[in-house]
């Protein structure tokens, strides 16, 4: 099956023809319909919440196994886990997520403020891992309060 990149277009199709008979405008409606439902529903939820919710983003699709569409795209689930105040090194704290042979990371990373200095930052890569359990912090400085976000997948 060849998808041009017009199939991913993420804005709502203006349309201001429509056919005359109902037998040729009925098909072109569903399919109108059909496009500007995809526009809205693919597109960045802005809920950054503290429990599993899906981003409103598609990833490619997943492994081809009997009864599944090898075309569908698998959503990607979000959740924030409230890190607290971190200390400058390695800090543990349980994320609650189900990590098992279908859990795929998309993104991890950790945001912490400091009050005390008015000074904020990211902490990515190497210096967030994640496990079944627990997130591993590596914290370059003291932060009053900090927030991880994770999106993953919940199937393959």
């Amino acid at each position: 099956m060849t998808v041009s990149s017009q199939e991913f277009e993420s804005y709502v199709p203006l349309y201001d023809v429509v056919p005359e008979k109902w037998d040729d405008a009925r098909p072109f409606l569903v399919e109108v319909l059909r496009k500007i439902t995809n526009g809205v529903n693919i597109r960045e939820i802005g809920w950054y919440l503290d429990e599993e919710l899906l981003s409103g983003k598609a990833f490619i699709p997943g492994v081809v196994a009997p009864g599944n569409n090898p075309s569908q795209f698998r959503q990607i689930f979000r959740k924030v886990i409230e890190t607290g105040a971190l200390i400058a090194g390695v800090n543990v704290v349980p994320h609650g997520i189900t990590f098992d042979s279908n859990f795929t990371l998309i993104q991890l990373w950790v945001s912490g403020t400091d009050t005390g200095t008015l000074t904020a930052r990211t902490i990515s890569g190497n210096d967030v891992i994640m496990d079944a359990t627990n997130l591993t912090i590596t914290s370059p400085q003291a932060f009053d309060r900090s927030f991880c976000v994770i999106e993953y997948l919940l199937e393959v």
